[in-house]
C-alpha cells in the first residue's frame, strides 16, 4: 500500500501544503547546483515553516536579524546555494541549524555514521511520522543529486520512495516525479533504481549517501 504523508495535499490548484494554497513543488534552473537548497525549502513549505512566495518573490524584503530573514540570507541571497558543485547535505543542516533553529528540529544521517539497513528504516519511520526528508544520492559518474520524499510503498524486494524531484517538472494531477526503488537486500553500493533517470537514458543505479528528517519546532 502506497503510504504519503499527511503534510501534502493534492487539489485542483495542485501540490501543496496541507491547508494552505502554497505549491510545494520548485524546479531547479538548468545551470545551477541548488538542488539540496530547493529541496531544502520544498521540505520547509511542506512542514509550513515558510511560504512558497518566501522563496520565490525576489522583491520580497526580510528582516535579516528574523529566523526567516536568516534562511532566506544564506541560502538564496548567499551565491553559495546556487554554485555549480552544489551543496553537502551535512553543511546544508549545520547552516540551516545556526540560522531558522528556532524554527526547526533536524536529524541527518548518512551512510559514514549509519548501515544502510538502518538508514531504510529511518526513511521509512520518519514517513510514517509524516515528516518530510531530504535525500542525497550519487552515480558512479562524478556527482550526485538531492530530491524530497513524500512517500513511500513496501515491496517483497525493494523499498520504493515516491519524490519531489527538483530536477525535473511536476506534471499536473501528479504527487510525485520521481521514484526511487532500494534493493534492500543487495549489499551493493550503487542498488538504488531512479526510475526519472531511465527515461533519459542515463545511468539509472544510484547510491543514497544521506538523509535530511526535517521537522516543525
Amino acid at each position: 500500500m502506497i503510504h504519503i504523508i499527511d503534510k501534502v495535499s493534492l487539489t485542483s490548484n495542485g501540490l501543496v501544503a496541507t491547508g494552505t494554497k502554497d505549491l510545494i513543488h520548485l524546479h531547479q534552473g538548468d545551470m545551477d547546483g541548488a538542488c539540496a537548497v530547493y529541496s531544502l525549502m520544498m521540505c520547509l513549505i511542506i512542514n509550513r515553516s515558510i511560504k512558497r512566495l518566501d522563496v520565490t518573490d525576489l522583491d520580497k524584503k526580510h528582516d535579516g536579524r528574523s529566523s526567516k530573514g536568516r534562511l532566506v540570507d544564506t541560502f538564496l541571497n548567499n551565491a553559495k546555494g546556487l554554485v555549480r558543485e552544489g551543496y553537502e547535505l551535512e553543511v546544508l543542516n549545520t547552516e540551516l541549524l545556526h540560522a531558522f533553529k528556532k524554527c526547526v528540529s533536524t536529524a541527518w544521517y548518512s551512510t559514514e555514521n549509519a548501515k544502510k539497513q538502518e538508514l531504510y528504516a529511518i526513511i521509512k519511520s520518519s514517513l510514517d511520522e509524516h515528516s518530510p526528508i531530504e535525500l542525497g544520492f550519487s552515480w558512479k559518474r562524478k556527482g550526485g543529486h538531492a530530491i524530497t520524499v513524500i512517500g513511500y510503498e513496501e515491496q517483497k524486494a525493494y523499498l520504493r520512495l515516491f519524490c519531489l524531484d527538483p530536477g525535473y517538472p511536476l506534471q499536473e494531477g501528479q504527487y510525485w516525479n520521481n521514484v526511487l526503488d532500494i534493493d534492500i537486500d543487495n549489499g551493493a553500493k550503487f542498488n538504488t533504481y531512479n526510475h526519472q533517470e531511465s527515461r533519459y537514458g542515463r545511468e539509472v543505479f544510484v547510491s543514497i549517501e544521506d538523509v535530511l528528517v526535517i521537522q516543525k519546532a
